[in-house]
Order: C-alpha cells, then structure tokens, then sequence
C-alpha cells in the first residue's frame, strides 16, 4: 500500500533540512524542484505565466524570478493568480511522479500544501515549525533582504501556527540537527505503526 506524506511549513523554516533527511529513506518529492523544472522555456508553468502576466517578467526569453517574486510577496491579489493557474500543473506532476513509485511511503516537500489543497491528496501531514523570530532572522541571513521584505515573504504564506494546528505531526526546529533528526525519524515509526 502506497501512503502519501505530506512535509510543509513556512519559507526558511527548516522543511529542506528535514526532507534531507527523509530522503535517506525514503522517497521525497520536491515541489520547488519541480516548479522550477516547468518554469523553464517553453514548458507548462512557464506558459502559464507569459500567458497570465505577459512577457514584461521575461530577461532574455526566460522568467525573471526576481521581479516575479517582488510582484507576488507585495500583491496578493496577483499572488491567488499566479498561484490559481500554477498549483494544478504542478501538482499534476507530482502525482505522476508518486504513481511511478512502488507502494510504501512517499514524501511531498510542499511549501504551500494548505493553499493549493494538496492536503486532501496526504494520508498525513507533518509541519515543519519555526517561531516567527527565528523564522524572521534565518530568512534574512540566508537571502540578504532586510526584515520589511522577509515579513512580506512570510505573510504570502498560511499563518505558520494555522499549518502547525492542521498538521498530523509537528516538528519543531529551531534545535541543533540531531535533535531534528530525532524528531524526524520518532515520526516515521509512528506513521509506520499508524498503518
């Protein structure tokens, strides 16, 4: 029997590293990867976009994520856009890639889970978990933006404290990187055993 897992959280919340870790047992389909891939020229998410916004965020026949992001952390409005003719290619994607994998359990890295529904396709979900501060700072030091611009980010997203009331599990991790090995891998045999 195939089980889907469901990993979210907020953006830098630390939902790389956990996967990073589950990807050593077991299968982990990455979102972000595969929106990337049918970003590119030419293929679907990518035509998505020129359709909807136009060639005005193309450098050089490809999307200029840069500007395309600054458009949808200060817009909302264009953000439900992007995000309503976006979320079905991609997941679409994601569940040819899960069918193509034989039966146990298989992993979705999904930054947005809750917004684009994908929680209905999961038998479980785990949040990766953050406090705003901490999330504030880690997002600020690893892209070099300033906190106006990182409060912008994180408020794109679903409340990270909603994600965590609507998860199955929670991992919290603001430890070091064996304590949310530990915490990773507790929930793996407890999903194991909820069989």
């Amino acid at each position: 029997m195939k089980r889907i897992i469901g990993v979210t959280g907020g953006i830098a919340s630390g939902k790389s590293n956990v996967c990073s870790i589950i990807s050593e047992y077991y299968p982990v389909i990455d979102c972000d990867k595969i929106s990337a891939e049918l970003s590119q020229k030419g293929k679907p998410v990518y035509n998505a976009i020129v359709e909807k916004f136009g060639d005005e965020f193309l450098v050089d026949g490809e999307i200029d994520k840069k500007k395309l992001a600054k458009l949808i952390f200060n817009d909302l409005e264009a953000k439900k856009i992007l995000d309503s003719v976006t979320h079905p290619i991609i997941i679409a994607e994601v569940m040819e890639r899960i069918n193509k994998i034989p039966d146990g359990l298989v992993f979705v890295e999904a930054p947005l889970l809750y917004e684009a529904n994908f929680d209905k396709e999961c038998d479980k979900v785990i949040c990766v978990f953050l406090s705003k501060k901490y999330q504030i700072r880690r997002l600020m030091e690893r892209e070099g933006i300033d906190e106006d611009y990182a409060l912008a980010k994180i408020h794109s997203q679903m409340d990270l404290y909603m994600k965590r009331t609507l998860a199955d599990y929670v991992i919290d991790s603001k430890g070091t990187f064996d304590e949310t090995k530990k915490q990773v891998l507790d929930i793996i045999e407890e999903i194991k055993r909820s069989v």
